[in-house]
């Protein structure tokens, strides 16, 4: 049969089956001298073939299930017969595949809204995150073909390049369905058939493109009267399922506290998806981030209880802004990761937690890591220019000199890039480390603002404090969409994999190592090739800069 193994793709290969039919072997009658159903098709007819059905038709049988979601001979689907005669009824009804789909020839419903001129299906395709960009077998994207079409008028590739860019106003849409309107109208109509139509544009609008707001007389046919107009059976081949597109090689990276500044998030503040969470998080917090960012004061933006819930909103809000220009990026992401913070970020651009769920996690955190940074005097220091053996050896003697905190601590806290570290500990510790590692001969030796020993055992009262919550939201976390990279490992959870497999990393971060150096270099060796900091300033994009200079050339910013 010229059925491929899916019983639904079509085999072109005629003579192979040719060959092979009975009707051309000796003692074998022809196949129409037969008395058959006349449903029954030829063996090498397509299953459409013979049956007079309008484009249109067909389209809306596909969307009824009537022809279980099957394309033409061509490849062609409801969204490209949609896009082909303007029809917004059938485009709104399409799945998300088949916004999306491809003909034989590589052409996707986008690039025949260009090809037919109907910028308002065009718009509509780029508003619902469809394949605008992927070209056809020669190569021409949708945008491309807009210039080298020579279907549409000057007046037409401007709408064309407006809708592309999503950026069609009503005014603008209705004044490019009422051009094509008359551009197609037949010549020599007399002038009083010329009057009733230009009077009568909203009437066609409706009618022609179900578009406007003009009554519609014309209601969708039901799926029975197509079934009778094809006199075709129902088909008992299940639809295969929808395939989804495979990731692109981009990384979105999460940068933690010591990011802030004040004056962020002015970039993103009229995006309506970051008005709506800026009103959910004053809820849960009980403060404004918003005013917080642009008010201040500064000090109270660095203090840990406020600037963790900052920068982990600040850094969804730049994930709603990256959609705005680089929506397939976000879609299709390849891995995630963050660092300290960060990771609550990337776990909420992953989909294993709610905005709201991962806010509450890191308001806890946040104030959980205050509570202890009070309990007992700690801090952090810069330590550059020295081998981790080195610096480990120099934490193991400060630590030792620390004769003032009744349990001395001094450790590697953050492995950021090769011999690039932050070490944390007991105040006194952290002292003597700078001055150990500055007579070293270390690059750089200093303390930094953050408020505490993190990641270091000085957590442990937050730790508890926080796995108890990180248990609680367990029953509502979601398998990952996307690899997720984490900081106690420096290595990935691939898409689909269970949170209760990777509850125990968050928890133990807040007294671990964070591993960025590996987890950079695990991001390249497993192909991703672009990537994007989301969030305010440059901290992390410097840092790849010390670990892969390909990397960093491939590195861009979203600020926020």
């Amino acid at each position: 049969m010229p059925y491929e193994e899916d019983g639904e793709s079509w085999d072109l290969n005629y003579s192979q089956h040719v060959e092979g039919m009975a009707e051309n072997r000796p003692g074998h009658k022809k196949f129409d001298a037969y008395r058959l159903p006349k449903w029954v098709k030829h063996p090498l007819s397509h299953p459409f073939s013979g049956i007079t059905i309008g484009a249109d038709a067909y389209a809306y049988a596909c969307l009824n299930g009537t022809l279980d979601g099957l394309t033409n001979f061509l490849g062609w689907g409801p969204a490209h017969i949609a896009c082909m005669y303007g029809n917004m009824d059938m485009l709104k009804a399409c799945t998300e595949q088949e916004l999306s789909a491809q003909t034989f020839n590589g052409e996707t419903p986008a690039w025949y809204a260009v090809r037919y001129g109907t910028p308002w299906c065009l718009q509509w395709l780029v508003e619902h995150g469809a394949d605008t960009t992927t070209p056809d077998l020669n190569g021409y994207t949708p945008q491309q073909l807009i210039h080298i079409n020579n279907r549409n008028e000057g007046q037409e590739m401007e709408w064309l390049e407006a809708a592309i860019k999503g950026e069609l106003t009503d005014k603008k849409n209705q004044q490019a369905q009422e051009f094509k309107l008359k551009k197609w109208r037949f010549e020599g109509l007399d002038s009083y058939a010329e009057d009733w139509l230009d009077k009568n544009k909203a009437k066609q609008r409706k009618y022609v493109y179900k578009t406007g707001d003009f009554p519609d007389p014309y209601p969708l046919p039901t799926a029975e009267e197509l079934w009778a107009k094809m006199d075709l059976p129902r088909s008992t081949i299940p639809r295969p399922p929808a395939k989804s597109k495979p990731p692109l090689p981009v990384a979105m990276l999460f940068p933690g506290q010591g990011s802030q500044y004040p004056g962020m998030l002015k970039s993103c503040l009229d995006i309506p998806a970051v008005e709506k969470m800026l009103e959910k998080a004053e809820s849960i917090l009980g403060w404004s981030v918003k005013q917080l960012c642009l008010e201040g004061p500064e000090a109270k933006l660095e203090e840990t209880k406020y600037c963790q819930p900052v920068m982990y909103v600040a850094g969804v809000a730049g994930i709603e802004l990256m959609k705005q220009t680089k929506r397939e990026m976000v879609d299709r992401v390849q891995a995630v990761a963050g660092l300290s913070l960060g990771e609550y970020t990337a776990l909420c651009a992953a989909g294993v937690l709610e905005f709201e769920d991962g806010l509450e996690l890191v308001k806890l955190r946040a104030e959980a890591m205050q509570k202890a940074t009070e309990a007992v005097p700690q801090a952090m220091c810069s330590v550059a220019g020295l081998d981790k053996p080195t610096v480990e050896r120099l934490c193991k003697e400060a630590k030792e000199l620390d004769t003032v905190s009744p349990s001395p601590v001094c450790q590697v806290a953050n492995v950021l890039f090769p011999a690039g570290f932050t070490c944390g500990g007991t105040k006194p510790a952290i002292e003597k480390l700078c001055e150990l590692a500055t007579k070293a001969r270390a690059l750089q030796a200093r303390k930094i603002k953050t408020g505490g020993g993190f990641h270091t055992p000085l957590m442990a009262p937050a730790q508890e404090e926080l796995s108890k919550a990180i248990d609680a939201t367990l029953p509502k976390m979601k398998p990952p969409r996307c690899a997720v990279y984490f900081n106690l490992t420096g290595k990935k959870m691939p898409p689909g994999t269970k949170p209760a497999e990777f509850v125990d990393y968050m928890k133990k971060q807040l007294t671990s190592e964070v591993l960025w150096e590996q987890t950079v270099k695990q991001m390249v060796f497993d192909g991703v090739k672009d990537f994007y900091e989301v969030g305010p300033l440059k901290q992390l994009k410097a840092m790849i800069k010390r670990i892969d200079q390909d990397a960093f050339k491939r590195t861009e910013n979203i600020p926020v």
